[in-house]
């Protein structure tokens, strides 16, 4: 007879009281065990109500490994098939689909990940949309009287009155990123635009000049075309004019965070406003030049996988060769 604790062989003696434990001590460790422990071995072993605990001391370590290994195996044979769906959503279906635009910078050279990484960067690609102007402002709608109010240089635009990105307009939580350049007093734009009449405005601005940190960011929201609740928030930031800065929005929810050049300077809520899309606008006194927009939608299918499959770290060639 083995003890169910330690597996050792339990004493002759040991058996006239206890056929079970080799020891008081092990019985109480064993009967002690944590629920936590318990239902880790559920989902590892697959017990059922009729199982009972000593049944999973009984099993052997081979055992154990060949469990691991099948469920392994389970979840590789899940990835490949989530590739093969991708690959075959690629391939043309009848007619001609409309191109994507690859994110600026989203795969530098010679960058290396592994799987999950592959995956984010495929499934983020056909989630996002950019807009780098040379095609002109087809896609930007305005109001009808201000329609040519915004110029464009070599691909560049300098907005004016408020016109909206139309493919975004039906959105609702995404991330906005463009590079743009102040050329006077600030940069403005607008999301969560359901038309040109409510929207949520944010700008980036220039407080005064000097090299010390002179910047400023203004939120406000618009309903119904009337300008509500402007507030302005010294930045822990120098800007310059005709310098190039990165601004990223994150919309999501009823909270919305901006960045600049990787650096977080606003975090605020409201929930008034719960879709629409994005746009620029300059107001009286103020310039700015915008090279491209980007946005990627954070509600779709293929935006929830990406937020789970980034996560996994999957084991590399050189880790498998490790004995």
């Amino acid at each position: 007879m083995h003890c169910l604790y330690c597996r050792k062989k339990i004493g002759a003696l040991r058996r006239l009281s206890d056929r079970e434990f080799c020891c008081a001590d092990h019985r109480k460790k064993l009967a002690s065990r944590s629920a936590r422990a318990i239902r880790e071995a559920e989902d590892l072993y697959g017990l059922d109500e009729t199982t009972a605990w000593r049944e999973i001391t009984k099993i052997k370590p081979e055992e154990k490994a060949e469990r691991r290994t099948g469920l392994a195996t389970t979840v590789f044979a899940g990835l490949a098939v989530v590739f093969v769906m991708l690959a075959v959503s690629d391939l043309p279906m009848g007619g001609p689909r409309a191109s994507v635009s690859p994110l600026p910078e989203s795969n530098p050279k010679g960058a290396k990940g592994g799987i999950g990484q592959t995956l984010s960067h495929l499934l983020s690609s056909k989630g996002a949309m950019r807009e780098d102007f040379r095609s002109g402002l087809g896609n930007w709608e305005g109001f009808k009287s201000l329609n040519s109010d915004w110029s464009s240089e070599g691909g560049k635009v300098r907005p004016s009155s408020l016109r909206l990105w139309k493919p975004s307009t039906s959105l609702s939580n995404y991330e906005m990123e463009f590079l743009g350049q102040i050329d006077r007093k600030s940069i403005d734009w607008a999301f969560r635009a359901s038309d040109l009449h409510n929207y949520y405005a944010t700008k980036l601005i220039i407080t005064k000049p000097g090299p010390l940190p002179n910047a400023g960011l203004v939120r406000f929201i618009v309903m119904d075309g009337r300008e509500r609740e402007r507030v302005e928030l010294p930045l822990p930031l120098t800007l310059e004019r005709g310098v190039d800065y990165r601004v990223k929005v994150s919309v999501h929810g009823s909270r919305f965070l901006t960045s600049v050049n990787g650096q977080l300077v606003s975090s605020w809520t409201d929930n008034r406003l719960s879709r629409g899309g994005v746009g620029f606008f300059s107001e009286d006194g103020e310039s700015a030049l915008v090279k491209w927009v980007s946005l990627s939608e954070r509600d779709s299918f293929l935006g929830r996988i990406v937020s789970h499959f980034s996560l996994i770290s999957f084991p590399t060639a050189a880790m498998a060769q490790r004995p």
